[in-house]
């Protein structure tokens, strides 16, 4: 893969979708429509979650991704499926109808050879790009039942990307009154039917219309208009948008994101909390001899070999492949891009479990710039994502720089140090925490820990890159002694940091400070306490090269000084 190219499938004709959430927050396993317990969470990572969702025809792991089968060429059988792992696929009701008399309606599950979990898009995408269709919202919602589908979409009217406000406007009012409809007429208790939630680039009018839906007995609610975005590579404002519904939908119910199907995407999705996916980009990328990782996408024309193991990339060379005939290229490459998205999804629900799909986001985002100002897009709702996030996790977590500072444990971090106890005009004693966690624990500074921690007017504080001020109380909690990082190379970080240790301590109002300095951010930390703090009130002693022994005298002679 050529890494400085991140294309995004372009929509196809096919189209799917999934999901919902109300008030991002505490995780319950909701009602399942109908009576039904169709969806259910067992662990959590930011907004991301490893769940399962049952219809009729089987349970299926998410996030999951809907391969979009074109019901009048579809180009795998349920044996490859089910070889990849994948128990539910979409295809489009309406392009099933077209073209059939009244009395033909075939079962969609015998039709596309395919036992397990089906879904069908009502044909939508075919207003977006012909104006209209030739089927009413009421025809296909009953043809969908008709065909025994086992989760339905219902005609809503997409927004776009190029709506104005008002055409977002009367699109969000339509959905809503075409939703009622349906629910109105649906005599199937056992489909899984989706309430789409459009309002196109207008923040407010996606949130408008995800409350709108909310109110309405959908099982699953999925966001639409978001392929041209992708397209355009416009993702800052894909995340509001997600954030928008999110904020406005139960979080018992899954989100399903129309559209969606480029691995290198999935890690910021998911971590927004979309749990579901639909995409024909796998096929209609093989049809151009493009080839996709979780990274981006290559042309096999420019490739050399291939880096992946699955049955197409052990089985030729990229040459091998541009000499085979066009049909056979087209399969073996839709059998990659499906086997890369199906692996991305893995490695994601695995970063879930333990805990670390912040750090999948960080690593996917220097495969390209779009991805990097994706993710800076999503650390400003960090307060959001924090609320979802387990405290505890089975694992430590990595602190790479500034992007890190944004991650949920940080800003607990930053909320719990508020709680701890300070006598005002305390003394305090600011020690390093570089080399050894916890801080305590560095054999530099146990003995001066050990002698001054029962002082009664005396308080330890570390400062560190990672956390800024850790109190002495936090030094043993989670995630601080769990926690690996790296000293950045940029001097502003450490500058950033110190003025963040610095505001702490002044709020403290502390009647003398003892900064026992050490690298870096030791030193910027000095420069921002003497913009306020007299000399008198401060006392800065280089902790390079003294032993702990002279290290504890000194101290206690600093700290002794009367102001």
């Amino acid at each position: 893969m050529d890494s400085a190219t991140l294309t995004v499938p372009k929509r196809s004709h096919l189209r799917g979708a999934f999901s919902a959430s109300r008030r991002i927050g505490r995780e319950t396993v909701g009602p399942r429509c109908n009576g039904q317990d169709s969806f259910r969470v067992f662990c959590k990572d930011l907004l991301g979650r490893v769940g399962s969702l049952t219809t009729k025809s089987g349970s299926f792991q998410t996030p999951h991704m809907f391969p979009v089968v074109d019901p009048n060429l579809p180009i795998f059988s349920q044996d490859v499926f089910n070889g990849l792992g994948i128990r539910a696929i979409m295809t489009n009701a309406y392009l099933l109808k077209r073209g059939r008399s009244e009395a033909d309606v075939p079962n969609v599950h015998k039709f596309l050879n395919f036992k397990e979990t089906v879904a069908t898009d009502s044909g939508a995408y075919q207003i977006l790009e012909y104006g209209k269709v030739g089927v009413d919202p009421e025809e296909i919602v009953r043809y969908q039942e008709r065909i025994d589908t086992d989760i339905g979409v219902i005609l809503d009217i997409p927004t776009g990307y190029r709506s104005g406000p008002a055409r977002a406007r009367w699109t969000v009012d339509e959905t809503v009154r075409r939703a009622d409809k349906a629910l109105a007429i649906r005599t199937r208790n056992d489909i899984l039917w989706i309430g789409p939630i459009q309002g196109g680039i207008y923040v407010k009018e996606v949130a408008r219309s995800a409350k709108q839906m909310a109110r309405r007995d959908f099982a699953i609610y999925a966001l639409g208009s978001p392929t041209q975005l992708m397209e355009s590579q416009r993702f800052e404002l894909l995340i509001d948008m997600i954030m928008a519904t999110k904020r406005e939908l139960s979080p018992s119910k899954p989100l399903h994101l129309f559209g969606a199907g480029h691995p290198a995407l999935f890690p910021f999705l998911v971590a927004m909390g979309c749990d579901l996916f639909d995409s024909a980009a796998y096929a209609l990328y093989a049809r151009t001899d493009r080839y996709l990782t979780s990274e981006g996408t290559s042309d096999i024309r420019e490739m050399e070999e291939f880096p992946c193991l699955c049955e197409t990339c052990r089985n030729a060379t990229p040459r091998e492949l541009l000499r085979a005939g066009k049909g056979k290229r087209e399969y073996a490459l839709s059998y990659h891009n499906l086997q890369a998205c199906f692996s991305e999804l893995r490695r994601i629900r695995d970063a879930i479990r333990k805990g670390r799909l912040w750090d999948l986001m960080e690593q996917r985002a220097y495969s390209h710039p779009a991805l990097k100002r994706c993710l800076n897009r999503i650390t400003r709702h960090a307060e959001e994502l924090e609320a979802s996030t387990p405290v505890v996790k089975p694992r430590g977590i990595f602190h790479f720089g500034s992007t890190s500072d944004a991650r949920p444990e940080n800003l607990r971090h930053l909320s719990r140090i508020r709680r701890v106890i300070f006598p005002r005009r305390a003394r305090l004693l600011l020690l390093p925490g570089r080399w050894r966690r916890p801080y305590r624990e560095d054999p530099r500074y146990r003995s001066t820990v050990s002698k001054f921690q029962e002082r009664e007017h005396a308080r330890i504080m570390f400062y560190s890159i990672p956390y800024g001020p850790v109190p002495l109380e936090l030094d043993e909690t989670y995630p601080i002694a769990q926690t690996e990082s790296v000293e950045p190379e940029d001097s502003s970080a450490y500058v950033t940091k110190a003025e963040i240790i610095s505001q702490f301590l002044r709020n403290l109002s502390p009647e003398r400070v003892v900064l026992v300095q050490d690298g870096r951010l030791g030193e910027a930390v000095g420069g921002e306490l003497k913009t306020w703090l007299p000399r008198s009130r401060l006392a800065i002693v280089n902790g390079v090269g003294l032993r702990s022994d002279q290290l504890g005298r000194i101290v206690d002679r600093k700290l002794s000084i009367q102001t």
